[in-house]
Parts: structure tokens; sequence; C-alpha cells
């Protein structure tokens, strides 16, 4: 059975001036000034004009979000009525969720319970809840969706969302030995949500839709993105190995298995991972994109930063969304990060 993506759905809080949470976390009377000036610095080197951010600054070192409406089960609820709203509870049978860092702290019922309650989605199976699978998790979902709506013919949902702010390190002295460890994570990464409702073909309107194709997940053991003593730490080395494991394992075998050139694929939605981990897949030894190709990926990394596992999807959805002949053209969703797992989705407008 053919299944195809009906509709996305994006969820972007509030914005913030990446120098005022670089004060907040580095406060000049805590770190003093050369701490606070290197970290300005090195904000100021990745370059992101607006950080999506739901920590409260003001509450520091307390981890609490500044308005009740950026938990998460507001967000999927949001997101969710958006599809509820396009094809009726009755026609949803299932739902994914998956992230790494939330703010949710009554894990019972689980989240994706909670949310199934706030909704009041009818759903014929149970819902799954995958957390801690890195910035790939959104694909794991949307296999399930896939699998989900080709077995039994109805509409699946997808929610991927992270609070990256949640782990936001703030040192306590100058004298810090986690300052320069957590200093790129907590400059790096934000804050988001997405969605997408997949539907069986007897579902899909007389509209072009991408037919999801292939969805290709892989892995390999490694801790370059990791937790240490509750500090999210990056290694510089990950944009050296992680880019050509997914390369090898999840987009080279689905263009060969498709008879597809690199240049075919007219839409790539890659994780934004950060400005070196997109550039890496330029590389020919990588998978030699063109810049046009890499160009939206890196266009919202400036625009949001590094929103993890909802990262692809955002770009994914701005190509969604675009309003132009699509017809016949192909695209490649590729989620990748901590484990490290990874995973593409291959799909043509039809």
């Amino acid at each position: 059975m053919r299944t195809f993506i009906l509709s996305t759905k994006v969820f972007i809080p509030e914005l913030m001036d990446p120098v005022e949470i670089v004060d907040a976390l580095y406060p000049v009377d805590k770190v003093g000034k050369r701490v606070n000036l290197l970290a300005r610095k090195m904000a100021e080197g990745i370059g992101i004009e607006k950080r999506p951010f739901v920590l409260d600054l003001e509450r520091l070192p307390e981890k609490k979000l500044r308005k009740k409406e950026d938990h998460p089960v507001y967000w999927g609820e949001k997101i969710i009525n958006h599809f509820i709203n396009l094809v009726g509870k009755d026609s949803i049978g299932f739902i994914s969720i998956s992230y790494n860092i939330s703010y949710h702290i009554d894990y019972l019922p689980n989240l994706i319970t909670q949310i199934v309650l706030k909704t009041g989605l009818k759903l014929d199976h149970p819902p799954e809840e995958l957390p801690y699978y890195g910035c790939a998790s959104g694909v794991l979902s949307m296999k399930n969706a896939v699998s989900y709506c080709k077995k039994y013919g109805k509409a699946a949902l997808v929610f991927v969302f992270d609070q990256c702010s949640k782990l936001a390190y703030t040192p306590s002295s100058s004298n810090d030995p986690y300052i320069k460890k957590t200093m790129k994570s907590n400059l790096l990464f934000s804050d988001g949500a997405a969605g997408m409702i997949i539907v069986p073909e007897n579902m899909k309107p007389s509209k072009p839709l991408p037919e999801i194709i292939e969805i290709q997940t892989g892995y390999i053991p490694g801790d370059g993105i990791r937790m240490e003593e509750g500090a999210f730490t990056l290694k510089n080395q990950v944009k050296d190995i992680v880019p050509p494991v997914v390369s090898e394992k999840v987009i080279k075998p689905v263009l060969k298995k498709y008879s597809l050139r690199k240049e075919e694929i007219k839409e790539w939605s890659l994780h934004q991972g950060g400005v070196a981990i997109i550039n890496k897949f330029r590389d020919d030894e990588v998978l030699g994109l063109t810049e046009d190709q890499i160009r939206r990926s890196k266009e919202f990394f400036h625009k949001y930063g590094n929103l993890s596992s909802p990262s692809c999807f955002l770009t994914f959805d701005s190509f969604f969304n675009e309003k132009r002949e699509k017809s016949g053209d192909t695209g490649m969703i590729v989620g990748f990060g901590a484990g490290y797992y990874m995973g593409s989705v291959l799909y043509r407008w039809d």
C-alpha cells in the first residue's frame, strides 16, 4: 500500500537574542569577563540569528519553563489538533512521538497518553513514545507510522520535539571544569517541535503529495554526543565521524537501490547539526552535494540553530509548503545524532 505525507506543522517558540542567552548563562559577576567574552565570541562565530529558547533565564540556575504554554503537552496538543481538523479523529489510528530533552516531569501516565487525553484521539493502536534516539528519532517515528498505515489503512501522526534549553549548563565559577566542555552545546541548541500526518493512498486528495518510497535506518555505537555528570558535551570529532557514516549507511544505499544520482534529489532536508557538519556533505568522499543542495539546511541553522530531533523536519516543512510545480521531484529527509542513530526518508512528489 502506498503512503503519503498529507500535511506538516512546525512550532517555533519565542525567539531570543543569542547574546542575552550568553549573558544569562555566563554572567560576568559569576564567571568573569574573560569567560563571558569568550562565550560571546563563540556565539558570534556560530552565527545563529535568534534562538527559540523556552528556559526562564531569570530563574537560573533553576531550569524552569518561561511560560506553561511551552510544555510539550501543549505543543503536542496544538500540532495534533491541526491534523485532526484536516481528517477528523476517526481517521487517525496511531501516533508516534519522539524527543531527547523535555521539561516534562510528570511521567505517569506517559507524555503521549497525556497528549491523547488532551486531544481526544480515538486510536485503535497503542501510541508509542521514543525518547533518547538522538536527532534521528523523528525518522524512526516516521518508519513506524508508515508501517501502521500500510497494515491498517488509516492515518498515522508523527510528533517530534526537543527542549534542549533544559540542558543549558550554568557554570559555578570561572574555574568550573565543564565550562569548556559544555560551551558549544550551550550556544548551539534550541527548542522547537514539528509534526506530520501520513495517510494511505485511499485517503490521498487529488493534489500532488510526497509519496514515501523508502525509509532506511542505521546505527553505530559512539559517544561523541553525550551527557557527562549531567552536563551536555560535544566532541569536535563528531563532524568528521558522523556525516561519512550517515552517507554510507542510509543515503548511498537508498540512492543505489532506486538507481538515483545525488543530483536527481531536488529537496535535501539534512539535520542542522551545525555549519561544519552540513558542509561535510559537500566533500566528494562523503557525498559530494553542491552548495545549492545544502543551502536550505544551512539557512535554517543560521536562522534558529540546532533544533535537535525536529531540525530536518523544519527544512522539509519549508519544501512541503513551497508553492511551485513539484510533480515527479524527489527528496530526502536525513536525521542523525547521539548514539549514533541515523535515518533517511526517500520520497517522490506524485
